[in-house]
């Protein structure tokens, strides 16, 4: 598993190749809910971060791990032992990204799935504001939970269409597949 430094030095990378990629007049902030507390999360969090990056309909994207309070991003297997301080700090910062952007995605991970992605959607959802989904994996094998299910405005399946789905104009798509 990627360290800390490291994931956040591919994160800056990634942002940092995709500064010559032409956005179209009005394009969206969006805020991308993910884990990175697994080697799957992370793969899909750095390849959601890296299609995101290249759509020509997103001008910014949020990343919380970059934007954790005091610079310090909590890392299991790290020696950083956050306390209270840091974890509402850190909550109130992810809340206000969230009011403030156009969209909120959440990266849901077949039989992985992050509890905080899916409160962000649930956040979303409650402030009215649109969200979409990226159901990463097998949900035919692993059912998914009816919330991150029914919540989201949309959906996708893959990084591919991540890259070519317009956030200017997110059309409802019903979630199709197990849930549990």
């Amino acid at each position: 598993m990627l360290s800390m430094d490291e994931l956040i030095q591919q994160l800056e990378d990634i942002r940092n190749a995709a500064s010559d990629v032409k956005k179209v007049p009005g394009a969206r902030t969006i805020y991308l809910g993910a884990g990175w507390f697994s080697d799957r999360q992370i793969e899909t969090l750095l390849a959601s971060y890296k299609a995101l990056n290249n759509n020509p309909t997103i001008s910014y994207v949020h990343v919380p791990l970059l934007n954790q309070f005091g610079g310090q991003a909590f890392d299991e297997n790290g020696d950083f032992n956050p306390d209270f301080t840091w974890a509402v700090a850190t909550y109130n910062a992810d809340i206000t990204a969230i009011q403030n952007t156009d969209v909120t995605l959440g990266v849901i991970t077949a039989g992985n799935e992050d509890s905080g992605t899916a409160f962000e959607l649930g956040y979303a959802a409650a402030l009215g504001r649109p969200s979409v989904a990226f159901f990463d994996g097998d949900w035919e094998a692993k059912p998914i939970n009816l919330m991150p299910a029914i919540g989201p405005s949309s959906y996708v399946r893959s990084t591919d269409e991540l890259a070519t789905f317009n956030f200017m104009s997110i059309a409802t798509r019903v979630y199709e597949g197990k849930i549990i």
